[in-house]
């Protein structure tokens, strides 16, 4: 049976969707019997890949109807999670928000969206607050799982889908809430008492609760930051490196401890071998983990993918490693398809396939080598990566998988403060190892992009081979892809123009042939920005740093990213005093750049504030000329009309709101493009149908962040069409856009 083959059509269906290969799969197979070979090669795949289609299908369409998005319902369900609450202001407001997530459905009087769902909430201010585990009736505002989309960055509806989260919803009022307890109550249970215990070491009452139930809740940002850049971060998710060393140590203890016992205590168990008699108490662990762990996803496909590898030892029918890893895989994959998109299920595969790679070798290669494979794995999932992160690997993956994740279960188990204390002081250790590597480590090297990163694995596999036939010198060729440059600089006298896709906010990233130029840094918000969450992995995708950062004016949705920008270059805004370090941006001031031209048209004094202070950029390259506007009004427009000409690309003010575009400054302007950097669904309607309707009048063609993603423009050539990508056209997956079927 190919189950690697099955596994890979699976995969394949699930990141992409359409059915020609099915097709093509079905034709394969139907030529092959006809000329008298086995169709199953091809028609065992082709089956796999319809049903992962058909699973794929289901899980859209199971999604939050785009017509329902903003609508209010009553929803009963439960508290699956354990909620986390965090500080943050709300429209002006200060207090606290609690997220969690919910299964149920919507209360029968509504059947406007049948069936059981999984919900994303946002209570704020909640009174009381939620607890693990209770029902609740709730008055839910809901939303569509969408996210943004840019060439780099968090992918937050991949997640929601690989997760099962049908929609996001912010909480108006609960009518009513009983219950509470269970395995979600249970779970918040040891956490607090884990932390109670750890009240003398802060990281270890952080980290251990992460690594016993999976709460993450009390993980400062600064403390996941330092495991995030030293390529440590798969350490706090309980996934199969965990579940996996924590099985292979029970399986230990079975064939020293439990089995003789059992073999004496039970004459018949003596005919079973002892490696044998381990597996039952292995897989039992591996499942009781995934239980303090909430049965959460990751934990469900390792504690299978573990279940079946012993399964297929028991059988004691001998059987390659790698096709019995193959044959787990297609099982997990049967099990939940859309398992396929989430990061945690490769990384699992990946440690469980390094380990029977390496180990095979034997000597230091397995210390030497799982680590930089965990590490090259975590820089993937994390988009980080540094050059300690193979030396915090090669000293953390033991510290935590021999001393510190045995003592925190122990402790958990057993309730014994002494072990949880033992393993905080290795988290304390750990910590300690982390900010010196990370403080003595010189700068980033170049971002570890997919092809480089599958480059390097296939670069540790191959060393650590003893049937390798070419010359080991010839290893270092495989590092050729981090000096790949991600995108081409535009020739002299070219632009690039790259319109973020940033919700409710706008940055703008203008590049020349050896020069970047970022206009606006979006929005942030408590505990995190776009600068840290777009722009920071796209400027490292690039390796770039801007040489200018202009801000057009202090709002938060336009100045939040700046805060989390490590290197901003020159820093220019229409409100200095509301921006630390920057200069002035006024009307005349001017440069060249790679044969580009630059020049502010606004502000003229520093008299004015707010959006009106926005700076106003004018851009010229080659034939084409740009002009970004910020978040100037009407009055500001009417005094810059004899100041401009027609424009190729046109960045509509303050997100297409009425206040600005007006029928004069389009009838000026003429753009061939107006771009709006807007949220999907947002409270404020932007970009407004009055300016929609003026642009549609004068012919303009109008871009929209909320419906096309990132937004790229290739401008300066001689002839007249600017190359335009739309992300979410042009790189979409099934998930970025409506449910169906397709070829």
């Amino acid at each position: 049976m190919p189950w690697w083959r099955m596994a890979a059509a699976m995969t394949a269906a699930v990141w992409y969707g359409p059915l020609w290969p099915l097709v093509l799969g079905l034709a394969l197979a139907l030529l092959a019997r006809r000329r008298g070979g086995s169709a199953g090669g091809w028609m065992w795949p082709a089956l796999a890949y319809l049903y992962a289609v058909v699973v794929l299908q289901l899980a859209l369409e199971a999604r939050l109807p785009e017509h329902l998005n903003g609508e209010e319902m009553v929803f009963v369900g439960r508290v699956v999670s354990l909620p986390e609450t965090h500080g943050g202001v709300h429209y002006g407001q200060t207090g606290i928000n609690q997220s969690a997530l919910l299964e149920g459905r919507v209360s029968a009087p509504e059947r406007r969206w049948p069936g059981r769902h999984r919900l994303r909430v946002s209570y704020w201010n909640p009174d009381p607050p939620l607890r693990a585990g209770e029902w609740i009736r709730a008055r839910l505002r809901l939303y569509r799982p969408r996210g943004t989309y840019n060439e780099a960055g968090f992918d937050s509806e991949r997640y929601f889908l690989a997760e099962g989260i049908d929609a996001r919803a912010t909480v108006r009022a609960v009518e009513a809430r009983w219950g509470g307890g269970g395995l979600p109550g249970w779970r918040q249970a040891v956490s607090d008492r884990i932390v109670g215990h750890l009240a003398v070491s802060p990281h270890g009452a952080a980290v251990v609760p992460a690594l016993v139930v999976a709460d993450r809740r009390g993980l400062p940002a600064p403390l996941w930051d330092l495991f995030r850049e030293t390529g440590t971060a798969h350490l706090l998710a309980i996934s199969g490196l965990h579940l996996t060393l924590v099985s292979g140590m029970i399986w230990w203890l079975g064939r020293v401890l439990f089995g003789p016992a059992a073999q004496w205590l039970y004459r018949p168990l003596r005919r079973i071998p002892l490696a044998l008699l381990a597996w039952p108490p292995a897989v039992t662990a591996a499942w009781g983990y995934a239980a303090l762990a909430g049965f959460s996803l990751p934990t469900q496909r390792a504690a299978l993918m573990i279940s079946v590898l012993a399964l297929a030892v028991c059988r004691r029918r001998p059987r390659p490693p790698l096709g019995v890893l193959a044959l787990a895989l297609f099982v997990v994959l049967l099990w939940d398809p859309l398992a396929a998109l989430s990061a945690s299920l490769w990384l699992s595969f990946g440690a469980v396939l390094a380990i029977l790679l390496i180990a095979g070798t034997g000597g230091p290669w397995l210390w030497a080598g799982l680590p930089l494979v965990m590490g090259v794995i975590s820089a993937v999932m994390f988009d980080s990566w540094t050059w300690a992160s193979p030396v915090a690997n090669a000293v953390l993956v033991p510290l935590f998988s021999v001393l510190i994740v045995p003592l925190a279960l122990s402790g958990a188990i057993f309730d014994w403060p002494a072990l949880s204390l033992g393993a905080a002081t290795g988290v304390e250790a750990a910590v300690a190892l982390m900010a010196m590597l990370a403080r003595f480590t010189p700068g980033a090297p170049p971002v570890l992009t997919g092809m480089a990163a599958a480059a390097l694995l296939l670069a540790v596999a191959l060393a650590t081979l003893r049937a390798w036939p070419w010359p080991r010198r010839m290893l270092p060729l495989l590092m050729v892809p981090w000096l790949w440059p991600q995108n081409a600089a535009p020739p002299p006298g070219q632009l690039r123009m790259t319109v973020f896709d940033v919700g409710q906010g706008q940055a703008v990233a203008l590049r020349t042939h050896g020069h970047l130029l970022l206009y606006d840094t979006g929005p942030a918000w408590p505990g995190g920005s776009v600068g840290a969450s777009v722009l920071e992995p796209w400027l490292r995708r690039q390796r770039l740093r801007p040489s200018i950062t202009v801000i057009s004016h202090g709002d938060l949705d336009h100045a939040g990213g700046l805060r989390d920008l490590r290197e901003p270059g020159l820093l220019l805004s229409g409100e200095p005093d509301r921006t630390v370090g920057a200069a002035p941006c006024q009307a005349g001031q001017s440069w060249t750049l790679d044969g580009v031209t630059f020049r502010f048209l606004w502000p003229r004094d520093q008299a004015w504030q707010g959006n009106d202070a926005s700076c106003v950029l004018w851009v010229e390259a080659g034939p084409h000329r740009v002009l970004l506007t910020g978040d100037i009004t009407h009055q500001v427009e009417y005094r810059l009309l004899g100041q401009v000409a027609p424009v190729t690309v046109l960045v509509l003010s303050h997100h297409g709101s009425d206040t600005g575009t007006s029928r004069a400054w389009v009838s000026r302007l003429q753009p061939r493009w107006a771009v709006a950097s807007a949220g999907y669904g947002n409270r404020f309607g932007h970009p407004a149908p009055a300016v929609l309707e003026r642009l549609e009048a004068a012919g303009v063609t109008v871009l929209r962040t909320d419906r096309a993603g990132m937004i790229e423009f290739q401008l300066g050539a001689t002839d007249n069409a600017a190359p335009i990508t739309r992300w979410r056209d042009d790189h979409g997956r099934p998930w970025h856009g409506p449910g169906g079927w397709r070829w």
